[in-house]
Order: C-alpha cells, then structure tokens, then sequence
C-alpha cells in the first residue's frame, strides 16, 4: 500500500504505485466513509450496541475542554457504550458531519471531520436546545473485522444553548 502523508487540513495527491496499491487505497478509503457513514445513525438512534463496534476494542472518544465545559475520556468498548446509552437516554439529536479527510497510513489512518449536532431534550417543565459545532480528529486502525477507530477526539469550536419554560 502507498502511504500518503501530508497535513489533514491541505489536499493531498492520490497515491501512486502499482493498480493493486492504488485499488486498496480507494478501498481503504471507502471503508473508512463506510465506517465514518455509520456514526451518526448509530449514536442519534441511541444504538449503543453499534456505536461501540466502530472501536477498537481499546477504542478511545474523547471530548476536549470548551468554554468551560470539562473534558472527558471514555476508554475501551463497555465504557463507549455506557456513554452512548447515558447520554442518548437524555437527549436526542443528529449529527451532521462533513466528508472527511483522510490519510491513509498502512494499517492506520487518520482524518478530521467537521461536525454540527442539533440536540434537544424535554420535561413537563422546560424544553432544552443545544448546538454544538467543531471537528474531530480519529485515528483508524485495521483491524481483523475492519476499519475501526482506535481514537475520536472532538473539539467544538462553538456551543449555544437555550432553554424555554412550559407555564
């Protein structure tokens, strides 16, 4: 496999080499958009179940400190999945995410996707709206079942919230 290599922010030239290498790259590369494709469904429907087989098995998400909200780290595939069912059991939204980046390494891959994700969560008092804007920065590894992310970090650039009150 041709390894590409050059800032996640600047275009990078397709990979040359053989047929058979630059084939596997734009497969690579398909199953990376496969696995990148299957994110959002999986944690807007709160299916944590699927969410946490898009990592490694010692996957990593972390969240990075913004505006004064502390950041946190989920490790390893049962703890992904605690998160996912914690947070979607409260809160529903979708995430919107731009086609991403990516550079192709071997047996490993790394990519950085801008996203916005519209959430909102409801009682018999209030109503709660939030969205949240920035980008993450994965690190893809292959593994014996696929692509899969060994590490997520996201960092929202922008977050607005607002409440309105039932009477």
């Amino acid at each position: 496999m041709t390894t590409t290599t050059s800032p996640l922010h600047a275009p990078h030239s397709l990979p040359g080499g053989s047929v058979e290498d630059r084939l596997a790259a734009v497969e690579d590369t398909l199953a990376i958009l496969q696995l990148e494709g299957a994110y959002s469904p999986a944690w807007d429907s709160g299916d944590a179940d699927a969410w946490a087989a898009l990592f490694t098995a010692d996957g990593v998400f972390e969240l990075v400190e913004v505006g004064g909200v502390p950041g946190t780290t989920i490790r390893g595939r049962d703890a992904l999945h605690r998160f996912c069912v914690d947070f979607t059991t409260a809160t529903s939204g979708i995430h919107l995410l731009n086609t991403p980046s990516i550079v192709l390494d071997g047996d490993e891959a790394t990519a950085r996707v801008h996203f916005e994700f519209r959430a909102g969560a409801s009682s018999d008092t209030e109503t709660r709206h939030a969205h949240v804007a920035g980008h993450y920065t994965v690190r893809y590894r292959r593994t014996p079942d696929g692509w899969r992310m060994a590490h997520r970090q996201e960092v929202a650039v922008r977050r607005d919230r607002s409440w309105f009150h039932s009477y």
